[in-house]
């Protein structure tokens, strides 16, 4: 049965997709490399998943084991991008592998990891990113590193955005990890996702009047998890700014399935919340009045599984504390499964989507 909500969505999509259509005229899917068919078939009838045939597998492992803590036997070392044009120049040493790392440098380096039991496997990190390798249940771990780093760099140690897309239960999500398909682990029921949310200490990495933007399913149960009394954004003292949502098309332009579907929505919602200022009256409203809410849509096509957009450049352009430039603000990703230039990254996936693998050269 439709909610109010998923009327007042269906029918600002609907508008939002004819303002595109009769404002854009070029295509709605560009150019992309791919992974051609002869390349990612699997045969027919196989019946039981065999990783070692898995070109992710490896990736997955060593991002298991370094998240894990198991990381005495891997080091690492920074390399240029064109260190292949660079081969009479000596390779730097390896160091141990730390829990945290930064990219200093205003241009993208390569980040190689090595140890005796696999080939040296290599990641993009593009400039100014920095990132925990580690699981999110870890947090006294996470907030040391954001500690060390800001008495290194005399930077602050919280953030202006909090962005995260949570490991919200997922039933065919959940099948494909119990046949070994899936390296995409969610958790079995809300409440688990919001013990392990509560336990980050959100709150303490949040600068005042910072943002919380955090990506939920369709279900009513998640979203009173983030809006209701006692849920995420009341205990965190956040107010709901606006809602953005995501709609997933088609290479023609249409919905991914219908707007009015029951089980399967084509898009997706991000609530945007600000931390209350007290000094304000006019921020003290319930999370659930929706009265105020700002509503954005993003058009776009997926690519991957649970892969949302990147977006930094919205989050310059919109969620800017009142005191802040797009260029000082602080921004961190939980459970990121890449990294962004100029962000922070904390998950036991950041660094998945890239490696070299996933990427192309330009030339």
């Amino acid at each position: 049965m439709a909610t109010d909500n998923d009327n007042l969505y269906a029918q600002l999509i609907s508008s939002s997709l004819a303002f595109v259509r009769q404002n854009y005229s070029g295509p709605w899917l560009l150019p992309r490399t791919v992974v051609s068919q002869a390349e990612h078939s699997l045969p027919q009838k196989r019946k039981i998943h065999d990783p070692s045939s898995d070109p992710d597998s490896d990736r997955d492992h060593l991002l298991q084991q370094l998240s894990s803590g198991t990381t005495h036997s891997y080091a690492f070392r920074w390399r240029h991008v064109d260190d292949q044009q660079r081969a009479s120049e000596p390779l730097p040493e390896t160091s141990p592998w730390p829990k945290y790392l930064y990219n200093e440098s205003d241009v993208t380096r390569m980040l190689e990891i090595t140890s005796t039991s696999m080939q040296p496997a290599s990641f993009c990190v593009p400039p100014g990113a920095a990132f925990y390798l580690g699981d999110c249940s870890n947090s006294r771990s996470f907030h040391m590193a954001v500690r060390d780093v800001a008495e290194q760099l005399d930077t602050p140690r919280q953030f202006d955005v909090i962005v995260m897309d949570p490991p919200w239960p997922n039933a065919s999500v959940r099948r494909t990890e119990k046949s070994g398909r899936s390296a995409y682990q969610v958790s079995p029921t809300v409440w688990d996702v919001r013990q392990l949310i509560f336990e980050m200490d959100i709150d303490v990495l949040l600068a005042n009047e910072g943002m919380v933007a955090i990506w939920i399913t369709n279900k009513p149960a998640v979203r009173d998890l983030v809006l209701g009394e006692d849920g995420l954004f009341d205990s965190w003292d956040v107010q709901l700014e606006e809602e953005w949502l995501w709609i997933k098309t088609t290479t023609e332009g249409e919905p991914v399935s219908s707007l009015d579907a029951l089980w399967r929505k084509p898009y997706e919602v991000l609530l945007v919340g600000r931390k209350r200022d007290p000094k304000r009256s006019d921020q003290h409203v319930n999370s659930t009045d929706s009265s105020k809410v700002e509503r954005r849509v993003i058009v776009g096509l997926a690519d991957l599984h649970s892969r949302k957009p990147c977006l930094k450049s919205l989050f310059e352009r919109f969620a800017i504390s009142p005191t802040l430039t797009s260029t000082k603000q602080r921004i961190l990703e939980c459970f990121a499964r890449y990294l962004v230039s100029g962000w922070w990254s904390w998950g036991n996936q950041v660094l998945k989507f890239n490696h070299t693998d996933c990427w192309q050269s330009k030339s």
